[in-house]
């Protein structure tokens, strides 16, 4: 009699410790996203119906306004040599940056997230804007293009230590 107590009381014990660490515990806050948290668009290529690859919806295409392309080639004479020789604009790709990359590379890139630490990458311009345009792991392919593509890359070499 005392063997299935103790039996009974041992499954009791460690359903009640499963279901706790299951978030079963009555908290009503599991699942709900806080207010600050950072929302990333996803502006990867998309395949359609007929397997075509086409831009997602309300995603940037890389043709930019007026000035993008023009802006972008500008800033790449003056950011280019501070960035280890990739051909855009560091301010303009560290704004890039922040809207499509930092919520998986926070602080800039410098430190390590849901993606690895960019800073400490020690790759060299080739490799990170085939990184950003192929993908890799967890990373879709294609998250910047064209303009912003050259600018994420000259503010990733520019961070690199």
């Amino acid at each position: 009699m005392r063997r299935g107590i103790t039996i009974a009381a041992a499954v009791l014990s460690s359903v009640g410790l499963i279901a706790l660490g299951a978030g079963c515990g009555g908290g009503d806050t599991a699942g709900v996203t806080p207010a600050d948290a950072t929302t990333i668009a996803n502006t990867a290529l998309q395949t359609d119906s007929q397997g075509k690859t086409i831009p997602a919806p309300g995603a940037d295409t890389g043709s930019g306004g007026a000035g993008g392309a023009a802006d972008g080639a500008a800033g790449g004479a003056a950011g280019g040599a501070a960035a280890g020789g990739a051909s855009g604009d560091v301010a303009a790709g560290k704004t890039a940056f922040e809207a499509n990359c930092q919520g998986c590379h926070p602080a800039g890139g410098t430190q390590a997230g849901v993606g690895p630490q960019l800073s400490a990458s020690k790759k060299d311009a080739a490799q990170v804007k085939m990184q950003i345009m192929n993908g890799k792991g967890a990373m879709p392919g294609g998250l910047v293009s064209g303009a912003d593509l050259d600018n994420v890359v000259a503010y990733v070499m520019s961070i690199e230590q």
